[in-house]
C-alpha cells in the first residue's frame, strides 16, 4: 500500500507539471528527439553508409542494402526524428491516465459500507457521500472518474434526479476523449507528415534520377542507381515507421476508450443505483409513522 500511495502521488504531481507547462514538454520532447537521432547519424549511419558508397564506387557496383545504406538520406532521419517525438507526446498523454485503473479495483467509495460509515460520522448519508467525494478530488486532482462523481452528486443534491446525475457523469467521461483526442493532434499531424515525408524523398530521388539519364546512356547507371535507391528508400522507411505508430496509437486509444467505458459502467451500474437505493431505503424509513400500543 505505501508503494501504491507513493506511485499515485508521483503520478498526480507528474500529471500537474504536464498539464501547466505542456507546450514546453512537447518542445523538449522534439529537442532531446533531434538531438539524440541526429547524433546516431553522425556517429553511427553516415560513417557506415559513406564506406559502403565508397567501396561500391571502387568495384563499380551499387552498395549493398545495408541498414546504414537504406537510412542514410534527410527524409529518413527526418521520419525517425518525428517517430521518437511522436513517442514521447504518447507517453506524457496516455500512460498518466491510464494510472486511474486502481481507483476502479480500490473501491475508492466503500459503497457497501456507506451506511455505517455515515452512521459512525451522524452524517447525512448524501453529505457524507459529498464529502468523501470532496476529499477524493482534493487529493486526486484532475481525476476522470473524481470528477464525473462529483458532478453527479453535486446534481443529486440540487435535484434527487438519479437520471440526469448519470447523464452528467457519463457525459463528463466522454468529454475527456474529446479533450485528449483535442491534446493529441500534433501526433495526429505527425501520423499523416512521416509518409508524406518519405513521399518527399520519392520525388526528389526520381527527380535526380532523371537529371542523370544522360549518364545511363553512356553506360554509367550509378548515378541513376543511387538515386533511385535515395526515392525507394525514403519510402520504405517512411511507410514501415508509419505502419508502426499507427498500431501503436490505435492500441493507445483503444485502452483509453476501454478505461472510460469501465468508468461509465461503474458511474451507471454500480454508484447510482447503490446510491439510489440508499438514500431511498433512507427516505422511507423518515416517513414510516411511529406506532404507539394502547393499553
Amino acid at each position: 500500500m505505501p508503494d501504491r500511495n507513493f506511485q499515485s502521488q508521483s503520478n498526480r504531481g507528474l500529471r500537474r507539471f504536464v498539464t501547466r507547462y505542456g507546450l514546453s514538454i512537447d518542445l523538449v520532447g522534439l529537442f532531446l528527439s533531434f538531438v539524440f537521432v541526429h547524433l546516431l547519424y553522425v556517429v553511427f549511419i553516415d560513417p557506415a553508409a559513406d564506406q559502403a558508397i565508397a567501396l561500391a564506387e571502387s568495384a563499380g557496383t551499387v552498395p549493398d542494402r545495408t541498414l546504414a545504406v537504406v537510412f542514410k538520406d534527410l527524409e529518413q532521419e527526418m521520419c525517425l526524428i518525428l517517430t521518437l517525438w511522436c513517442i514521447w507526446l504518447w507517453f506524457f498523454r496516455y500512460r498518466l491516465f491510464q494510472s486511474e485503473t486502481y481507483l476502479l479495483e480500490l473501491d475508492i467509495l466503500r459503497l457497501d459500507r456507506l451506511d455505517v460509515d455515515a452512521d459512525k460520522d451522524d452524517t447525512p448519508l448524501l453529505e457524507f457521500v459529498d464529502n468523501r467525494v470532496q476529499q477524493l478530488k482534493a487529493s486526486l486532482q484532475g481525476s476522470q472518474l473524481i470528477d464525473a462523481l462529483d458532478l453527479a452528486v453535486q446534481r443529486i443534491r440540487l435535484n434527487r434526479n438519479f437520471h440526469e446525475a448519470n447523464d452528467v457523469a457519463v457525459e463528463a467521461c466522454d468529454l475527456h476523449l474529446e479533450l485528449l483526442n483535442s491534446r493529441l493532434s500534433i501526433s495526429k499531424y505527425i501520423l499523416w507528415a512521416i509518409p508524406s515525408i518519405g513521399f518527399l524523398g520519392t520525388v526528389r530521388g526520381i527527380s535526380e534520377a532523371l537529371s542523370k539519364a544522360h549518364e545511363a546512356m553512356q553506360g554509367d547507371i550509378s548515378g541513376i542507381g543511387a538515386s533511385l535507391g535515395v526515392a525507394f528508400n525514403s519510402t520504405y522507411v517512411a511507410l514501415f515507421l508509419s505502419l508502426l505508430l499507427m498500431l501503436v496509437s490505435n492500441a493507445l486509444q483503444g485502452r483509453e476508450e476501454r478505461l472510460v467505458a469501465r468508468f461509465k459502467h461503474f458511474v451507471s451500474s454500480t454508484f447510482i443505483p447503490v446510491l439510489s437505493a440508499r438514500l431511498t431505503e433512507g427516505s422511507n424509513s423518515l416517513d414510516q409513522p411511529t406506532t404507539k400500543s394502547v393499553e
